[in-house]
């Protein structure tokens, strides 16, 4: 899809009506591309209703039998927004990418129709400043944390890494051998390296439990880690720097 053609072709309007599934917690996602249109499909495996607007044609036509409405629309047109009931929707994500000047358009005139609730794509540093001043709090940056996230799985012994804030993540990783057979509660484990277990899956499977005190973790079960990054990166590699 050329996303350049938002602000270059003119609205079209919607056969049905979506406004009832808005105002019944329904999400909106403006542009169904690689990364709206997956999150789009994801949001209805977990039973939630999408309200999907794209430019293209073919693209409309790819999400027709997935999404709850979906339809070929200028969304930086206020009448095309209002037909879809923006301003009564649960959540809009805006995920129109390399078209910065429609991404702001767009996200101007959700702003306007009174729907705070946004979610939206930025492709540069200066695209997410623009979001934030236009009153944007959650602004995504999907290759930004992509490249992230891949960098701590590269460098360590890391094997999930989910940044929540700038100074906290979770990290999934293996127990270090130094707190193995050992219960939790006396490792004191936060005031040594400044992380916490949060939760743990035993070796061969089973399903992931919380970490308490009294949970002994074994070398070969997998962890979940919060911490700082830099608390975080320390812990996975103890006693792990002759493993190679």
């Amino acid at each position: 899809m050329n996303e350049k053609s938002w602000l270059a072709r003119p609205a079209v309007f919607f056969a049905g009506n979506p406004k009832p599934a808005a105002r019944h917690g329904a999400v909106a996602v403006i542009g169904l591309g690689r990364f709206g249109g997956s999150l789009a499909r994801e949001l209805v495996k977990h039973g939630v209703e999408v309200i999907g607007i794209d430019i293209s044609e073919e693209v409309v036509s790819d999400h027709a039998e997935v999404l709850t409405y979906v339809s070929r629309g200028d969304a930086t047109d206020e009448t095309v927004l209002r037909q879809v009931g923006i301003e009564e929707v649960d959540r809009v994500v805006i995920a129109v990418g390399s078209d910065l000047e429609a991404s702001i358009l767009i996200t101007s005139r959700i702003l306007k129709l009174g729907n705070r609730h946004i979610w939206a794509k930025a492709i540069t540093d200066p695209h997410a400043e623009i979001l934030h001043q236009l009153g944007v709090k959650n602004v995504v940056s999907p290759e930004n944390d992509m490249g992230r996230r891949l960098a701590h799985l590269i460098k360590g012994h890391i094997s999930d890494f989910l940044p929540i804030d700038e100074d906290f993540v979770l990290a999934r990783t293996t127990p270090p051998v130094r707190v193995a057979d050992v219960p939790l509660g006396s490792l004191g484990l936060r005031t040594e390296y400044g992380v916490t277990i949060v939760a743990f899956k035993r070796d061969g499977g089973g399903s992931w439990d919380i970490a308490d005190r009294d949970v002994t973790l074994y070398a070969n079960d997998e962890i979940l880690i919060a911490g700082t990054p830099r608390n975080v990166e320390t812990f996975s590699e103890l006693d792990k720097d002759n493993d190679s």
